[in-house]
């Protein structure tokens, strides 16, 4: 039996979902990890644990088939949650340690996890900003840069979630991806015969690289539609996510909502026609994927993850165009058929190529293997 570790310290939430103060915790990072936790704990060739932040529960609990380890405090200054976080890596004493999504903690926490404790590390490739040293460089800064590039190196296994990313990490960062592990999700019932599809919609947290602006823009070319806005605040652009907010709300067919809970979001998607996707770089996007499972249209600005989007025809993609991006709202808006069509295109697309057993299987042939 292999003893596996998660260090994902904002995914508590997933377990537990009445816990508080998870507003800007939980994304596509936390999703994908918590459902690979549930499907590897259902394996008796794994001993899964997963390592989050303290959200005052207890040390220890079993949820899920999954042993969850309460470490670090968000609050708390760097030193203290420095220590926390390595003492209860050591603690849980696994065979190897998964990690995601790029940050110094993360280099800082699998450098301590293989030359410390001399344990095995897999690294899963979140967004596209990863790719390569310059976008990583010019989207989070010279620490985060450098601090990775130790990461992209030296863990035993790399992963990504397109064709994409696999390409350009190999030509960039010199180092070929072990294997391409897509986002699970799950198919849903769809009601949107029941749900009269009015809105055009957008979520995700408000950060510059978003773009929220242009979706605020679209709003203010379209008084007639009824555009929604899901966009919680995050720690890191409390200044930036403010003003986004404030000029939201000076627009009357915009309703601004800061958060909605991850387990009652899809009836959003379900009432929406249109999702507005104005990023510049993603890597398989989350909420893209639910707005699909959802029979949404989807409207691009300058995500197209493995020509998805064209290829597989779900959705109009502007390539960083912004009048072609508001042009193609517009061909939605009057073409009703084709807006139906592609959320249609999409809605087969997830169900077809992003399912539970085939790629949690290839993650386990990677865990098997180390």
């Amino acid at each position: 039996m292999k003893k596996i570790c998660f260090v994902i310290p904002r995914a508590y939430y997933l377990f537990n979902p009445k816990v508080l103060g998870v507003e800007d915790k939980v994304g596509g990072t936390q999703t994908q990890t918590y459902l690979l936790s549930k499907s590897l704990a259902e394996d008796e060739k794994f001993d899964v644990h997963f390592l989050v932040a303290d959200f005052g529960q207890a040390d220890f609990e079993h949820i899920e088939g999954v042993n969850i380890w309460k470490s670090l405090n968000f609050s708390d200054n760097i030193f203290k949650r420095t220590v926390k976080l390595l003492k209860t890596l050591k603690k849980i004493n696994a065979d190897i340690y998964i990690y995601q999504s790029a940050d110094i903690g993360v280099a800082f926490a699998l450098f301590y996890v293989k030359n410390f404790l001399k344990k095995k590390t897999l690294y899963m490739l979140a967004s596209d900003v990863e790719i390569s040293k310059k976008l990583q460089k010019k989207h989070s800064g010279i620490s985060e840069t450098i601090s990775m590039q130790w990461v992209y190196k030296n863990a035993n296994i790399i992963t990504v979630q397109t064709q994409h990313q696999a390409n350009v990490f190999f030509k960039e960062r010199k180092r070929k991806a072990n294997a391409i592990i897509k986002n699970i999700y799950y198919p849903k019932t769809i009601k949107s015969q029941i749900f009269k599809k009015t809105d055009i919609l957008w979520v995700g947290r408000l950060t510059k690289i978003k773009n929220p602006k242009h979706f605020l823009n679209m709003a203010k070319e379209f008084p007639k539609e009824s555009f929604v806005m899901i966009a919680p605040i995050v720690m890191d652009f409390i200044k930036y996510g403010k003003e986004i907010q404030e000029l939201a709300k000076e627009i009357q067919n915009l309703k601004l909502i800061n958060y909605v809970l991850p387990k009652e979001i899809y009836k959003y998607y379900e009432k929406s026609k249109i999702y507005v996707m104005s990023s510049d770089l993603e890597g398989f996007s989350n909420t893209m994927a639910e707005a699909m499972m959802a029979s949404c249209a989807i409207l691009s600005y300058k995500v197209n993850p493995d020509n998805i989007l064209t290829e597989h025809y779900c959705g109009l993609y502007a390539d960083g165009d912004l009048n072609v991006f508001q042009n193609n709202l517009k061909t939605l808006l009057e073409k009703q058929e084709l807006c139906k069509e592609l959320g249609n295109n999409g809605a087969k697309y997830i169900n077809s190529n992003h399912q539970e057993k085939e790629i949690i299987n290839k993650f386990k042939s990677l865990l098997i293997e180390l």
